[in-house]
Parts: structure tokens; sequence; C-alpha cells
């Protein structure tokens, strides 16, 4: 089957290698969408790093089953569309895809788990829903970090009426605004962003307010300075890798910080290998407290994000949450230059996600035709 390598940080390249085979406790899945995550391309760009390369990299995946594993008859059939949320973050840009399921109502003794060397125990399986007919394949991408978001957000909510910060304004963070606003209750959620695009989009999503790190960094830190360190009672850090602040100049983190009540409540989201800055006199002087959702499934286990998986299935079906304006490219997977594109141009100005969809997906795309800056102007 073909695959794209990783090799090393900006090395990714169309091969050919042996196809899968399907265990008992298996499906195997012909790669109808992925879409690129913010996570592949920290490999790409050196911010995280494998057990060793090279990797194929891509988890935001949706896939039809060809083959089920004797354990597994009865839950899932040939023929169905079923996505995925896993830690492994790998195996997905591909024509075919084995996986080891665990389904919404999975036993937890269905679990088994390893050592990583990356500082946590993964689980064999990965929690798995199987998609009905009216999300369409590209769109069902985006429940993979919509499980994300909420695993996060419900092991760590704000009180309903509190006053939260979101860092970043990517497509992760943009699902969680809309998960604050319209699920928990927030009293109001202010972003912060150096994209002024994707601002506008936080605003129109329902963040109040909104303030960018370039144009108006003063700005920022007169509204900090004027609340006297009380204005917000939660952030939500979703900035993977930031680079350290200029000379003089406050990190974006601190400033985060510094919007915070004593006793405020700061949430790790992004997630880097490259150490960051932060200010641990901020968290010593105002007593912050420092959540994360753990990866090790000793503590979340796959089972209980299988139950996630299907909450975010059904906010995206019903539409609570909109994750349409997240897909601004849509691209064939045997697309070797627009593949390699999604991973150089990521992040850059109004653009989001890219959507690797296999051709006959593509046909029967709504979008199918339209260029990929058009997409995200026409949904």
């Amino acid at each position: 089957m073909y695959a794209y390598l990783m090799t090393a940080p900006g090395c990714i390249e169309r091969a050919e290698v042996p196809d899968p085979v399907c265990q008992p406790d298996e499906i195997l899945m012909s790669t109808e969408a992925v879409s690129i995550c913010s996570t592949d391309v920290s490999y790409f760009r050196g911010h995280l790093f494998p057990e060793s390369w090279p990797i194929i990299p891509g988890h935001e995946y949706v896939g039809r089953v060809l083959e089920v594993g004797r354990k597994l008859q009865g839950s899932v059939e040939v023929g169905d569309r079923v996505c995925y949320w896993g830690q492994t973050d790998f195996g997905g840009m591909a024509e075919y895809r084995a996986l080891r399921p665990i389904f919404p109502g999975g036993l937890r003794g269905m679990e088994t788990a390893w050592y990583t060397e990356r500082n946590f125990y993964d689980a064999d399986q990965a929690a798995a829903v199987i998609l009905p007919d009216s999300i369409s394949s590209d769109l069902a991408t985006i429940i993979e970090p919509l499980t994300s978001v909420l695993r996060s957000l419900l092991l760590n909510p704000p009180k309903p009426g509190d006053t939260c910060v979101v860092l970043g304004c990517g497509p992760s963070a943009l699902l969680a605004v809309q998960v604050l606003d319209r699920y928990l209750g927030a009293g109001s959620v202010t972003v912060l962003d150096r994209n002024q695009a994707r601002l506008d989009l936080a605003q129109s999503y329902g963040a109040r307010l909104g303030f960018n790190t370039e144009t108006q960094l003063a700005t920022l830190e007169e509204f900090v300075h004027e609340h006297h360190d009380q204005y917000a009672d939660y952030v939500f850090d979703a900035l993977p890798h930031i680079g350290a602040a200029k000379p003089g100049q406050k990190d974006i983190r601190e400033l985060a910080m510094g919007l915070l009540r004593p006793g405020g409540h700061y949430v790790l989201y992004g997630a880097t290998a490259v150490p960051q800055q932060i200010n641990t006199w901020m968290i010593l002087a105002k007593g912050l407290k420092l959540h994360a959702t753990p990866f090790d499934v000793r503590l979340f286990p796959m089972t209980r994000s299988a139950n996630v998986s299907n909450i975010a299935l059904r906010l995206i079906e019903t539409g609570l949450v909109d994750a349409r304006p997240l897909l601004t490219t849509r691209v064939s997977i045997h697309d070797e230059p627009g593949v390699l594109r999604a991973f150089t141009d990521y992040g850059e100005g109004a653009s989001m996600k890219t959507s690797m969809l296999s051709p006959e997906v593509l046909l029967a795309s709504p979008f199918a035709g339209v260029r990929g800056d058009e997409v995200g102007a026409g949904v």
C-alpha cells in the first residue's frame, strides 16, 4: 500500500509499505479522510519527537471498514465508517489502517497498556465511534481534536459564569471557545492570538473580547495592569510551541497568568517536547492552580475516551459545535505536492486544516473543484 513516511523533521515522502494484516481484535479500514493536526506539524517542525523514525503521521482519521476480526464480530460491520481517538499520533496517512477499537460502553477490562518511553502508558486500543450517514468523512475528522478538547475541559472545567481566557486561536482553541460558550456556560471568553483572521473567527464563535498579541501587545499589557491581576477565573492554554519573548517583552503565558485572579485555574492543553518559558513567580505569588488531562491510560482509561468521542460526535452532528470553517483546504491524498504544502504552510494566514481525501470522497464533496482558499470563505 502507499503511505506517507516522515523520515526526519522537515522530510516527508510517499512510499510503498506492506499492507497491514487484520488481527482477531482489529478492524481493517480503507482511508477516506485524514486531516492535518498541529501534532503532525510539531513532528514535522521538530517540536515533538517519536521514539524512532520513520513514522506515518496522521490521526484525525476516517476509514471505511473492510474486514472485522473475529473478536469484534457484532460490534462493527464491514462498510461502516469509523473514526478514532488515540495517543500514538501515527498511521493514518496511508491507504489502509488497522486498528484495535474500543467503542462507547466498552468494558475497561478490554484495555491493555504499554509503556511508550514518552513518559506515559498508552493503550493498545483506540477510542472509536461508528459514524452516521448524516456526517461527511471530511467533517468527521474534527471528532478527534474535539475529543481532545473535551477530555481537557470536562476533566478541568470552569465554573458556570466564569470569565475564561483562551490562548491561541488555532483549530483546537476555536473548538474550545465554542464548548466553553455553548456547552459549559462560561460567563465570557477572551482570546489571545497574533493572527487577526483567527481572532475574528473566534469572536464570531462567541468570544466577547480579543487581543492581537502583535499589534495590540501594549494595549493588552495595559489591560492586565488596569485589572490588577484579577480579570479572569480560568485560562485554557492551547498554544503548542512558542519561541522566547523579545527582550523587554512579557511572554504571552505570563500575560495570561497576569489576567488570572489569585487562585485562578490555568489548564495546559497544547503539547510540545521543547521546553517552554513559564513564570514560576506568577504561580507562587498568585497561588495559581495548574491542570492538565493526562495521556496516561492508568489515569484516563481509553474506555472513558470512547465515551468522550461519542459526545464529540453528537456535538458536531447536532451543530452545537460548528466544525465546518476549520477545514479550509481539501486535497486528494494522492496529491503529494498538496500534502507537502499542508505541512509547510500550516497556520499561515487564515488557513486552518487541510483534509486529505480519497479521490472518491473528494469527488463527492460539495467543495469538489473549489480552490482551498475559496473553501474557507464559503463555509
